[in-house]
């Protein structure tokens, strides 16, 4: 099932601060309160690029596997490609610290409404994978950051597919750089990967064997992780 192409030209935010491990993005206005669920895959494109002319559809070789094909996306060369590891809404001047107004949202905004310009939303990616010139993702971070101000895209279903079929999808969502506790991160990325991909259980199953191999000295934390991967 392909995506609706208008959908994936909304950018999610926009880049606020970058480096070549992760970046922060602060939404626009509209988005307030919305940012993109933890465990989601975004991309940003790369300087000219419009985010309408790449397609949603995958390379085609019949000279390739079946997971070869799969992994081959018709995204610009450069593409960036991340997870998001959390977000949150705080006042948008750093000295000004929210405050407690006693009233539900619908009574605020009608009587404090410049409140809500006061605030902002922004969420956190860490890289996960680079478009290659060869139409094929290589895991790992970028060579460079990301622009400030890029806008952050969702991914296209395509996009989404070729991320989740990465042969080290497990191993590089367990070593995250920066993430003390990726376990939370892991469960919420690969559930919305089964649900996106049509509740695809042999795909739990494979991550699952790949964590085993990985997780083979932690027993107990293993089989919390699998526990909580179960549909």
């Amino acid at each position: 099932m392909e995506p609706d192409i208008r959908q994936t030209c909304e950018p999610l935010g926009e880049v606020v601060e970058t480096s070549t491990i992760a970046f922060t993005a602060q939404c626009h206005p509209p988005r307030l309160h919305a940012p993109p669920e933890v465990g989601t895959f975004v991309r940003i494109l790369p300087l000219g690029a419009s985010p309408a002319a790449d397609s949603v559809s995958s390379i085609e070789d019949p000279f390739l596997d079946p997971e070869e094909r799969v992994a081959q996306v018709a995204a610009p060369p450069e593409t960036l490609y991340a997870v998001v590891v959390e977000a949150y809404t705080t006042g948008a001047d750093p000295g000004r610290k929210a405050m407690a107004y006693g009233l539900d949202e619908e009574s605020l905004r009608a009587e404090q409404p410049q409140i809500f310009h006061l605030l902002t939303t922004e969420f956190r990616a860490v890289h996960l994978a680079v478009q290659g010139h060869n139409h094929k993702l290589r895991g790992g971070p970028p060579a460079v950051p990301p622009r400030l101000h890029a806008f952050v895209y969702p991914c296209t279903q395509t996009e989404f597919y070729a991320l989740t079929e990465l042969p080290d999808l497990p191993r590089r969502l367990l070593f995250l750089p920066e993430i003390d506790l990726p376990d939370p991160l892991i469960v919420a990325c690969l559930r919305k990967a089964y649900e996106q991909r049509g509740n695809d259980f042999d795909f739990l199953v494979r991550m699952g064997k790949q964590f085993a191999v990985l997780l083979r000295g932690d027993a107990d934390r293993l089989n919390a992780l699998l526990r909580d991967l179960e549909p």
